[in-house]
Parts: C-alpha cells; sequence; structure tokens
C-alpha cells in the first residue's frame, strides 16, 4: 500500500502573499495532484503545520486553499488524515482549538488531535501531534506502549537541522523514539535523516534560506517502509550573476519568483539597465539587486547580499558578546519573531 506524506504546507504564508499563493496553486495543479490521479494513492497523511498563521485566517488564502488542495482531494475520494502541529494551534499549551478542525468540518478527514494508532494495510502507526503541556504525559506513555512500528509526528528533536545552517540544539532526544523501525516528522523544513528518524521537509522554499535546497513529498510504502521522493521542480528564489551580462532563463521559470541579480562587473551600464527593465517585465514578485563594493571599497573582499529576518538576528548574536547561553537567546529571539509574524 502507498501512502502520499506530505507537511509543513503553511496555507497563507508570508502575509498572505498572492505571489506564493500562485507558487502554491502551480505546485499542486501540475504536480501534486496529477501524481494523485495517475498513482491511483487513496491515502494522504499531512505530517503538521497545515496553514501558517495560529491566531487568524485571511478568507482569501483559505479559498485558495480549498480550491487547490482540500476540494480536489475530496473530489478524488482520498483518506486524508491531518496531524495537527504548533502552527495549527491557537492556545501554546493545548491542542484543544485548531485550524483544522475549526474550518475543516466540511470534509470528511481525520484530524488527529491526540495520539493515536491507526492502520493501513495492516501496518500499525502511531501518529502523534504537537506535544504541548497538556498531552505530554499521554505521548510519553502511548510511546512506551505501542507495539507499532512507524511513528509519524510533528516532532521537535535535538540535532537536527531545522533551516539550512541551523541545528537544534533544544528539544526531545531522538533515542525516546529508537523502538520504532521508522518516524517519520514534520516541523523541520530541512529534509533530513538521522538513524530511524526522517524529517520529511516541506514541500516548497518560503524563505531566502531555502535557496538551493531541495522540497516536494515523499510516498510511504506499508510493505517495504521504505520512501520515495518527489521534488518539487518550481523554485521560489532565484540568484544570478551579472558579469557584463547575464542569460535569463525562461519568463515561465522566473515568473513570480524572487531574484537576486547579483552583480560582479556592470560593464556597460546601457546594457545592465536594459537587463533589468527584462527582469522588471518578467513580473517577479521581487527583484533584488546586490552589487559587490569589494573593488570600490578596498578594505572589504565581502560581497554584499541580503539576508532573511532570522538569520540577520542570529548573526547578530553570534558576533555579540554575552554572559548567557547565545543557543537559548536564539530560541527566544526565534519564538518572538514567529509571534510577530502571525499579528
Amino acid at each position: 500500500m502507498k501512502i502520499l506524506l506530505i507537511t509543513d504546507q503553511h496555507f497563507g504564508v508570508r502575509g498572505d502573499n498572492q505571489h506564493f499563493i500562485n507558487h502554491y496553486k502551480k505546485f499542486y495543479g501540475k504536480v501534486v495532484i496529477p501524481f494523485i490521479k495517475a498513482s491511483g494513492i487513496k491515502d494522504i497523511v499531512c505530517l503538521g503545520d497545515t496553514f501558517d498563521k495560529r491566531r487568524s485566517i485571511n478568507f482569501m488564502s483559505l479559498d485558495e486553499a480549498k480550491k487547490m488542495w482540500f476540494d480536489p482531494i475530496d473530489q478524488l475520494g482520498c483518506r486524508m488524515t491531518m496531524l495537527v502541529g504548533n502552527h495549527d494551534i491557537y492556545y501554546k499549551n493545548t491542542l484543544r482549538v485548531n485550524a483544522a478542525t475549526q474550518i475543516l468540518g466540511d470534509y470528511d478527514f481525520k484530524v488527529v488531535e491526540q495520539p493515536t494508532e491507526l492502520e493501513y494495510d495492516g501496518l500499525k502507526i502511531l501518529m502523534l501531534p504537537w506535544i504541548c503541556d497538556d498531552n505530554r504525559d499521554e505521548v510519553f506513555n502511548i510511546v512506551a506502549s505501542t507495539d507499532a512500528k512507524v511513528c509519524m509526528g510533528h516532532l521537535e528533536l535535538n540535532g537536527f537541522e531545522a533551516h539550512p545552517g541551523h541545528v537544534m540544539e533544544s528539544g526531545m532526544d531522538k533515542t525516546l523514539f529508537d523502538k520504532f523501525k521508522r518516524v517519520f516528522s514534520g516541523h523541520y523544513h530541512q529534509k533530513s535523516t538521522k538513524g530511524n528518524v526522517s524529517y520529511l521537509g516541506n514541500p516548497y522554499q518560503l524563505y531566502w534560506n531555502d535557496y538551493g535546497c531541495k522540497r516536494g513529498f515523499h510516498v510511504f510504502d506499508t510493505d517495504t517502509l521504505k520512501t520515495t521522493f518527489y521534488r518539487n521542480p518550481f523554485d521560489t528564489f532565484h540568484k544570478l550573476y551579472y558579469n557584463n551580462g547575464v542569460s535569463i532563463p525562461e519568463s515561465t521559470e522566473l515568473e513570480g519568483g524572487f531574484v537576486k541579480l547579483i552583480v560582479e562587473e556592470k560593464g556597460d551600464y546601457q546594457k545592465f539597465d536594459y537587463t533589468v527593465k527584462q527582469l522588471q517585465n518578467i513580473g517577479l514578485g521581487d527583484l533584488k539587486i546586490v552589487e559587490d563594493l569589494s573593488a570600490e571599497l578596498e578594505c572589504s573582499d565581502t560581497t554584499l547580499e541580503t539576508e532573511d529576518t532570522m538569520t540577520l538576528l542570529e548573526s547578530y548574536i553570534d558576533e555579540i558578546e554575552l554572559k548567557v547561553n547565545k543557543t537559548n537567546i536564539k530560541s527566544v529571539m526565534r519564538s518572538l519573531y514567529v509571534e510577530a509574524s502571525e499579528l
């Protein structure tokens, strides 16, 4: 039996940005839904963080999410199991109020709000939603007592790369799940595997630090306990290096995307301006021009390049002198940043 696994879809991401919605629509409409139809898959497991904001929903984003994902799945007669993730809950200490239950009641989807054992073609799988104060003891008890060979959850484990270059030093120890043959989790957007634990990664690039990272979905085989990765062919972020000219990809590849034009050698200014106008006419989500000023500054050999907010914050914390644990400071800042993004 084959099960499609997808996680951290984050509908409504980046302030309900229309360019991201369009990228989502292209991915689901041209890749995922056609794949489900062609493969005949009938079971889908979403491993949490289906929605982006914990405390609100944009009706336009919700409508688009229904049309691109939930409606087609329902019309195809697929059985969808949805784990509640930390972005799906209103309160931090309980899963009682969550997005999937509150706004997807019209669909016959199974929402996992508490630790649950489910069987797929005779294979027992332990499903774990986000672990919080309200369910922590229940989770640990069922993890200790279950005879399931496979666990799927929305887990925060230490030692895994949450996003490129950032390894989590907080969270639970992975040895708590040593009894399982395979553990699949959402939560961290970076795809990685250590031993029996695999973080599946989210389906698309959401921030500049995702540049160049492979994103997509997986298909799990209940007979072999193996997964097959299917890459999302549509990148959100692109870097073009200008050196007296640049080869611009097809407009369909860049349209709606976020582009950094990194200038190594500008040369003919008129030619450069024409290139910029070409890019602007494609209909990009954003265009940033990054110029290497090292030659002009003489004292610097660093190529200036913009970074996302979280990377800048963490870099600043690394550079300043503090008497407290910098990892804890980064964790607090990350939580505050997420909270601020949800306002």
